[in-house]
């Protein structure tokens, strides 16, 4: 009997192991160094820094367009990425009738912080990114667009849905739920089944950040944007955010829409495998809602 309880007691031991190694793996932010800046592309920028909600800095760069422009198009990253990491895929960007705002969020960049929240709190820091240009560039944000990847572009959607001064939304690759990312990432890459383990690291993550971890579901909220436009790109061969999430989102939204598979790209390449293509769709885009 003795036997027996000791090896239950393992059991429950490695279980519970086993889920706060999870409540810090959901939240951990793999690090990547700033691979570029504004001034390596040869771009006018202004250092920008500012407070997040909860008293963080937050950073980012505000590069302005070539001549004054009541238009600016803030510009979002994934977990693990960067502000400086957006620069080539935005290359297309700069030089139009806009200013581009690129910013940090939490942990990540020059930004303070330790904890991705895979969304709510990232939303706040897009909420007080905004603030700041209302409050600091009014000018040049008398309209704005917005363009996010990964889990910049679910950011981009939800804060979209809640702030209607959001003109115009480009996102690529977003999850259509926090939840069902992290439980497919759970058993892919970890082989963690999602019973029992997942709710409970999902359920001590959210403690330790103080927000709903995995609640965030942009496929909830998308259909709240119309009737601004939206533009949504999807790797088609996308392990991590599959074609099945662009499907539902897209499916979710109102018009006007259009939702642009890029061939044979996996997650984050469509910029490098249709350069061409994808510069032509996304300065297109917004293009089309502020040029004129």
């Amino acid at each position: 009997m003795t036997f027996a309880w000791s090896v239950l007691a393992l059991f429950i031991l490695a279980g519970i192991a086993v889920c706060l190694f999870g409540s810090f793996e959901i939240t951990r932010i793999p690090f990547l160094a700033v691979p570029y800046t504004p001034r390596d592309m040869g771009w006018p920028s202004e250092e920008i820094a500012f407070e997040s909600f909860d008293g963080l800095r937050l950073t980012g760069w505000f590069v302005p367009a070539p001549r004054p422009s009541p238009v600016t198009i803030v510009i979002l990253h994934g977990v693990g990425s960067n502000a400086g990491d957006m620069i080539l895929n935005t290359l297309c960007l700069y030089g139009g009738p806009w200013n581009l705002f690129y910013f940090n969020f939490r942990g990540h960049g020059g930004s303070e912080g330790r904890w991705t929240s895979l969304g709510p709190l990232e939303l706040k820091d897009l909420e007080k990114a905004l603030d700041f240009l209302k409050t600091h560039k009014p000018e040049a944000s008398r309209r704005l667009g917005i363009y996010g990847h990964s889990l910049g572009a679910a950011v981009a959607i939800v804060g979209a849905a809640r702030r209607p001064e959001l003109a115009a939304v480009a996102a690529e690759s977003s999850f259509a739920s926090a939840a069902r990312t992290i439980r497919r990432f759970s058993w892919v890459f970890y082989g963690i089944p999602y019973f029992p383990f997942v709710p409970i690291a999902l359920a001590a993550a959210s403690l330790r950040l103080g927000c709903r971890i995995g609640g965030f579901a942009p496929v909830q909220e998308i259909g709240r944007i119309a009737p601004r436009p939206l533009f949504l790109i999807q790797a088609e061969r996308d392990a991590r955010m599959p074609m099945s999430d662009a499907q539902e989102i897209f499916e979710a939204a109102g018009e006007p829409k259009q939702l642009w598979i890029a061939p044979g790209a996996d997650h984050g390449e469509p910029w490098m495998v249709d350069k061409e293509d994808y510069d032509r769709r996304l300065r297109g885009f917004f293009d089309d809602v502020f040029a004129s």
